[in-house]
């Protein structure tokens, strides 16, 4: 009897107990090599980082926009890829696919560093210095590899920002009204960053700006996903191309973002690779694939610091 009764208070009292929220696991970063692979939870050295993504035919990097030392670290990845063989195709968030032809004049050696930036307007579209870019675009060139666009133009981003579908065309149209703006892990993420309204429309609630904010950050990651879809479709088509997507880490982190959003258009598999501060030793399980450990040897302003976070 005494036994039975210490069962059922057992049931009554751990029945009623609220479940304790699991912890989150961080890998600690005790790197004396630049990669950390969350897959394996081990550190890598250079060579064998290459080695791995020899397997993958799409690589998703990560941006910290002001680093002129991660960029040195992507430029380092394309020439390692290029030494065994592999042609690079670099699809990049700083561009539209409207830019194509002006990136592939500069690709192939049509145009030096000064004419393209004049052609691309680098000076009134972009936050960052191009010399701080110039070492992913070189090791490009130095390869014979492809540069490509994938963002949304200014104009486009403004339309849907603005809701304006009168001045959107047809294809404008079709994309705005199915973009997926319920994924649940990925609004809960960047709550945090939407918690605020920014020029709010006349009689706009602030919850319904925080709405109209997000829908314009989901479709940057759905324009950005697509494009590359089609890319991968398109120039992948010996087992030496190489598809890079170089994007703000925010766009990628957790494979949430624009990486998620691939996994629906295509079915090729990929890999993430995020950067990561030195000075940061622990990392959240999941956040990418890998990680590239750098130190940050230069000052970022307070409108960089946001950028670094592809806000």
């Amino acid at each position: 009897m005494q036994l039975i009764l210490t069962l059922f208070l057992s049931i009554v009292f751990f029945g009623c107990t609220e479940p304790s929220t699991p912890k989150q696991l961080y890998h600690s970063l005790n790197c004396k090599e630049s990669i950390y692979s969350l897959k394996s939870a081990e550190c890598i050295n250079h060579e064998e980082f290459i080695e791995t993504l020899e397997s993958y035919k799409v690589i998703f990097i990560g941006d910290h926009h002001s680093s002129k030392k991660h960029h040195e670290n992507v430029a380092d990845i394309i020439y390692s890829l290029s030494k065994k063989g592999y042609r690079i195709h670099l699809a990049n968030e700083w561009f539209t696919p409207e830019d194509n032809n002006i990136l592939d004049k500069y690709a192939n050696g049509s145009l030096n560093d000064e004419e393209f930036t004049k052609k691309i307007n680098w000076k009134t579209r972009k936050y960052f210095q191009f010399d701080l870019f110039s070492p992913i675009y070189h090791a490009v060139i130095d390869t014979k590899g492809k540069l490509y666009g994938i963002n949304l133009s200014k104009k486009q981003r403004k339309l849907i920002s603005t809701v304006n579908t009168t001045g959107m065309n047809r294809n404008e149209k079709i994309f705005f009204n199915t973009l997926d703006v319920d994924v649940l892990v990925h609004k809960t993420f960047l709550s945090p960053f939407f918690s605020h309204c920014h020029k709010a429309k006349n009689g706009e609630s602030n919850q319904e700006c925080i709405n109209r904010m997000y829908s314009v950050q989901v479709a940057w990651d759905t324009k950005m996903a697509k494009e590359s879809a089609k890319l991968a479709n398109d120039v992948l088509r010996t087992n030496r191309d190489k598809l890079i997507v170089f994007a703000g880490e925010m766009h990628l982190i957790n494979n949430i973002g624009v990486n998620l959003r691939f996994a629906r258009e295509s079915k090729i598999p990929f890999v993430t690779l995020l950067p990561q501060r030195k000075e940061y030793s622990n990392i959240l399980h999941g956040k990418a694939d890998f990680v590239y450990i750098y130190k940050q040897y230069e000052e970022a302003s307070k409108i960089e610091a946001k950028l670094i976070q592809g806000i």
